[in-house]
């Protein structure tokens, strides 16, 4: 018996799972993958990933994986301000995956149209058959994390943000009056949601998991780290993302100092793709900048600790998530611990300042007893809440529960 066809549709290629929102994209396409034949349409704008372009056909009924590499934001920039449009809508909008769109709905009627991130609505236009279920996920409000980096980035840029963040409210508010269903990742994303948007019903958190299975062969792969006495402090993540930027700067600047102050022999790892020229600035003796590695979990499972000095997070923190599968005892600002349900001095430390961070971190490194125990509480707050299954079963809950609108 055949299933009911799921349209899928992707800001970028959620593929290698590496980071936050390729990770989420990923697991939730295998989840649906179970009860529906997926199409997948997304773009690749990142050239290492082009390679993986292929990777999900086995998952899904057929795929459509356009080449949007080289593409320029300036020039999306333009188009956005000409059509008076957000500039994300001009720079994940593509020819050939509209195309694609239009003639898979034309011969389709999908059961469940699927959009992962607000970037993807202008692909609604090229809809044909209306689906019977339409689903948003927003992942987190994007408008928001625009709007705060409009009023802390000064200059011509803030004001790019601020427009940024006041034309995307806009098209979230008409996307989630659209859809049957809109997510976000956590209980506040959602609440924040409703808050700026207006916009309560059909708004729920379906959260973020882990694959546990794979962190626990994690401490069994070989150490990336110099067999030497140093202790490792390692920060993980897409390292040309601002709130990344900001979080890895300020550790380097005011927490670093402080532990060379206290004598500590401690390298702090900043490890994820892309890192920026400000970020690549960052590496001395002892700050490493790794760019892109082909496995997070060595790099994780055999560092001493973890730190997510977050000042703006957005949704759940998927490195908090991982540090935590990894058993790695995680030091981190109460923004990165947003809808985690973690215990501050029990599976998680919680710090504010870089004073904090300093003593906190040199505390653990002074009792390894203590660091593994919070570190192990760490990983069975994982087992018991975090699975990907449990978060498969609320979506499906969620689908089923819907049903399509009646056109005004």
């Amino acid at each position: 018996m055949s299933k009911p066809k799921l349209l899928f549709l992707a800001h970028r290629i959620p593929y290698p799972p590496n980071k936050g929102e390729k990770l989420r994209a990923y697991h939730l396409i295998r989840g649906l993958a179970r009860d529906y034949d997926v199409y997948l349409g997304a773009p690749v704008d990142d050239a290492d990933d082009w390679q993986h372009r292929d990777a999900l056909n086995g998952l899904c009924a057929e795929t459509c994986i356009v080449d949007g590499r080289g593409r320029s934001r300036q020039k999306a920039a333009v188009q956005a301000i000409a059509k008076r449009e957000p500039v994300s809508f001009s720079y994940f909008r593509h020819r050939e995956l509209m195309d694609w769109v239009k003639a898979k709905t034309t011969a389709h009627a999908f059961d469940v149209v699927f959009l992962y991130s607000s970037g993807t609505a202008p692909y609604l236009g090229a809809i044909v058959q209306p689906p019977a279920r339409l689903i948003v996920d927003f992942v987190d409000v994007d408008s928001e994390k625009w709007r705060v980096l409009g009023q802390t980035t000064g200059g011509v840029m803030g004001r790019v943000y601020a427009r940024e963040a006041s034309l995307l409210r806009d098209e979230e508010r008409a996307l989630a009056m659209r859809a049957d269903a809109s997510l976000l990742v956590t209980d506040s994303e959602t609440a924040l949601f409703t808050q700026v948007t207006g916009i309560s019903d059909g708004v729920r958190a379906v959260g973020n998991g882990v694959e546990l299975a794979q962190w626990d062969k994690a401490r069994s792969l070989s150490s990336p780290y110099a067999k030497d006495d140093r202790k490792r402090l390692i920060f993980t993540g897409a390292m040309d993302y601002a709130p990344n930027v900001e979080a890895v700067s300020w550790f380097a600047a005011e927490v670093m100092p402080k532990l060379r102050a206290r004598g500590w022999p401690v390298d702090f790892i900043i490890a994820g793709s892309n890192p920026t020229k400000a970020v690549q600035a960052l590496a001395r003796n002892d700050v490493t900048v790794t760019g892109r590695v082909k496995d997070m979990r060595p790099w994780l499972a055999h560092a001493d600790l973890a730190v997510a000095p977050l000042q703006l997070a957005r949704g759940v923190q998927n490195k908090v998530l991982e540090a935590m599968a990894a058993g790695v005892a995680p030091v981190v600002t109460q923004a990165a611990l947003e809808g985690i349900s973690a215990v501050d001095q029990e599976s998680v430390i919680v710090a504010k300042d870089g004073a904090g961070f300093a003593s906190a971190i040199a505390a653990l490194l002074n009792d390894p007893a203590r660091a593994a125990s919070v570190g192990a509480a760490a990983r069975e707050v994982i087992a018991a809440r975090y699975s990907w299954d449990a978060r498969f079963a609320e979506l499906a809950a969620v689908i089923e529960g819907v049903r399509r609108r009646e056109a005004a």
